[in-house]
This record gives structure tokens, C-alpha cells and sequence, in this order.
């Protein structure tokens, strides 16, 4: 008997994915690789729900990251 290989893939209700996406802006300062994910998600986001709004925009990266704010001490 042959086993079927475990899928990995998932299709994600549009719910699912705006909750993803809110979670993905949670993070104050995102490294680059954390904005390219997110601007990835949301093209993703954007052709699932079929955004007419968002059709003629390019998203493009690579994004440059957002530095932490030097401490200062007292």
C-alpha cells in the first residue's frame, strides 16, 4: 500500500489571511526580511480577495528594514 505524501499547503479563508497579515505589521522594526514577507503577503492578500483598488499598483522590494531606536542612558 502506497502512503500519500503530507501536504503541506493550506488554503487560508480570507479571514485567516487578514489575521496573518495584522499580525505581520505587529512588529515595530521589521528587518528586511521581515518587510519583504509582509509585502509579499499582501500582493498575496490583494490577488485572493481580488482588490480592484490595489490592481494597478506595483509592490516591489526589497525593503530596507526598519532600525531600532538607539538607547540613550541617563
Amino acid at each position: 500500500m502506497a502512503t500519500n505524501p503530507v501536504n503541506t499547503e493550506r488554503d487560508f479563508t480570507p479571514a485567516e489571511l487578514v489575521r496573518i497579515h495584522e499580525a505581520n505589521c505587529q512588529i515595530d522594526f521589521a528587518t528586511a526580511d521581515e518587510q519583504n514577507f509582509r509585502l509579499a503577503f499582501m500582493k498575496h492578500l490583494a490577488r485572493k480577495l481580488d482588490l480592484a483598488e490595489l490592481r494597478p499598483f506595483a509592490i516591489t522590494g526589497p525593503g530596507a528594514g526598519v532600525p531600532r531606536p538607539k538607547t540613550t542612558k541617563p
